[in-house]
């Protein structure tokens, strides 16, 4: 029984790959984008994404104002 437990794979990403698929479509039909617009658009989500600096947390701001 415990063997079927440690044997099952996380489907967290492939769920969460339908859910953008999904709603990539719905924003396309919505605002009549073309493939090459829908491309771009995501390229640029891309890039601003990588941009983040996930270094500081929001509490790192506290710290240097304490001391």
């Amino acid at each position: 029984m415990n063997d079927n437990l440690l044997d099952k794979k996380n489907d967290n990403p492939k769920i969460a790959e339908k859910h953008i698929n999904k709603y990539i479509l719905d924003l396309q039909r919505h605002f009549n984008l073309s493939d090459a617009q829908l491309v771009k658009i995501l390229n640029n989500c891309i890039l601003t994404h990588r941009r983040k600096d996930t270094s500081k947390k929001w509490w790192h701001f506290f710290q240097k104002s304490v001391k």
